[in-house]
């Protein structure tokens, strides 16, 4: 079965998909045939997001809500299931960036990177379970680089993804026999709007700074995205520095460390305090 026949009228839960990522990924399943469902916090961009969709000829229904309030979580798959009586796939995209060394992170924030990053996907996901299982549907978690190992000066948002190394395996476990596929996708630095926000210590947002980095393009991470769903894989890490820094925690952690005790003395130049 080809890829768009297998997302034929599918109907997908994307977390976070006004922008960014989770936006490319609505389109693209979107263009497959998938009936897709999108949310996001900020009410306009949602909406935009949605026109968007609807000039495609997409199928969508748009779920506007915060996935670190349980409640909320419970509301939106509550409204998939009376709007189509079914879930396929839950991709749990939802999440903020965030910076700060560990003695200078104010409690707030560690309360909204943890709440939205890591408990917005166990949320969901707790409340899609039933019907995920119902359909041999799939689960997939997003995360970064920061969820294979703790990175200095990155200390709360290391927690907040690597917790969700931790459940998929789990889930893939536990859950095998029930048919539902669960999966995990380590994305690499990738392009962000202009007007992207992070997470500060102080518990603020505030602008991204600029990164030098090459970044993979949002809709090179959506296909990535898709295949993992149609493939059925269980984990997949993005991008070359990706894939050197799982050999290099294989082989050669000493050297691992020292790039990363490096990062951490450059830590303090690269955001404005």
């Amino acid at each position: 079965m080809e890829m768009k026949e297998f997302f034929k009228d599918k109907v997908v839960f994307i977390t976070g998909s006004s922008k960014g990522i989770g936006k490319a990924t609505a389109i693209l399943l979107g263009q497959h045939g998938a009936k897709v469902c999108i949310n996001g916090r900020n009410i306009a961009s949602l909406e935009e997001t949605y026109r968007e969709l609807e000039k495609k000829n997409i199928t969508c229904l748009r779920l506007p809500g915060d996935v670190s309030d349980s409640n909320q979580c419970r509301g939106m798959i509550d409204r998939i299931i009376k709007e189509y009586d079914r879930l396929d796939v839950l991709i749990n995209n939802a999440g903020i960036g965030s910076h700060g060394k560990f003695s200078d992170l104010a409690v707030d924030a560690w309360d909204q990177v943890v709440g939205i990053n890591l408990m917005g996907s166990v949320y969901m996901s707790k409340y899609a379970l039933p019907h995920l299982i119902k359909s041999k549907g799939s689960i997939v978690f997003i995360s970064t680089l920061a969820g294979k190992l703790g990175m200095p000066g990155h200390s709360g948002y290391s927690v907040s993804k690597m917790g969700l190394s931790a459940l998929a395996q789990a889930m893939q476990i536990e859950l095998k026999d029930e048919g539902l596929h669960t999966g995990i996708i380590y994305v690499g630095f990738t392009e962000n709007e202009e007007n992207k926000q992070i997470l500060y210590p102080d518990g603020t947002y505030r602008k991204l700074p600029e990164r030098k980095q090459k970044k993979a393009s949002r809709e090179d991470v959506a296909k990535a995205i898709a295949r993992v769903v149609y493939k059925r894989k269980k984990s997949v890490t993005l991008s070359t520095v990706g894939k050197l820094q799982t050999y290099g925690l294989r082989f050669f952690p000493f050297m691992v460390k020292m790039i990363l005790r490096k990062a951490n003395r450059d830590y303090d130049t690269m955001y404005d305090q």
